[in-house]
């Protein structure tokens, strides 16, 4: 059984991550020193160890020269296929999508949670790939060489064009929104995990919990530079 962490440690833990440089690679670390607060027992090795075992997998799949369009397509059967990562669209507001040990636990989350699964794995395997904060939506954009797809992890994995983003986002608005070229731009590792914490500050406070709202504000605070 692992120790538990008093939650001013895990703090001080966060603090001292955000401190850092956040690249893609880190987005699931980050996602957990999170997580550790609400979960004091909660082993960081070990989750980040299961991720790793999800990225040599999809490793063992993959041929000496092939295109990176080939990279994609073992990642998406790995992770989506062999272990059936979708959105919890059952119980969205449920902030237990927003904690990565538990998106990893149950393979279902929030379209940002679903998408540091997607990055982290991305990263071992050498696939670039970038989170695109879309109004209430996220998504993945795989850049190639001579075009780049969007890549749903919610929505188990499926691509999406940029007529469906715009239809999304329009329906998602009420048709007060109209996709822009600012919306497909690449976040950072830092504003990713800002957003998560936007996420669990919106959560805890539709659950009256405004003391882990108060939380997440603070850590969104710690990510400012």
């Amino acid at each position: 059984m692992e120790p538990l962490i008093h939650p001013a440690e895990a703090r001080r833990l966060f603090r001292e991550f955000a401190e850092g440089e956040i690249e893609n690679g880190d987005l699931a670390h980050g996602a957990l020193l999170i997580a550790l607060e609400e979960y004091p027992g909660l082993d960081v090795d070990h989750y980040i160890a299961t991720l790793d075992d999800l990225a040599t997998r999809i490793k063992a799949r993959c041929s000496p020269g092939e295109p990176p369009v080939f990279r994609l397509g073992h990642l998406h059967a790995e992770m989506f296929d062999v272990d059936g990562y979708r959105g919890n669209e059952a119980e969205y507001y449920d902030p237990r999508n927003a904690y990565i040990n538990e998106v990893i636990e149950t393979r279902r989350g929030l379209p940002l949670s679903l998408s540091i699964v997607f990055l982290h794995v991305a990263s071992r395997i050498g696939l670039p790939a970038f989170g695109v904060g879309l109004p209430g939506h996220f998504v993945v954009k795989v850049p190639f060489e001579l075009n780049e797809l969007y890549i749903d992890p919610f929505n188990g994995g499926t691509t999406l064009t940029i007529a469906e983003m715009r239809e999304m986002i329009s329906v998602m608005s009420g048709g007060r929104l109209t996709l822009s070229s600012e919306h497909l731009r690449s976040w950072t590792g830092r504003q990713t995990l800002q957003r998560l914490l936007a996420n669990l500050q919106n959560m805890w406070s539709m659950a009256g919990d405004m003391k882990k709202a108060a939380a997440a504000l603070d850590r969104m605070q710690l990510l400012d530079r």
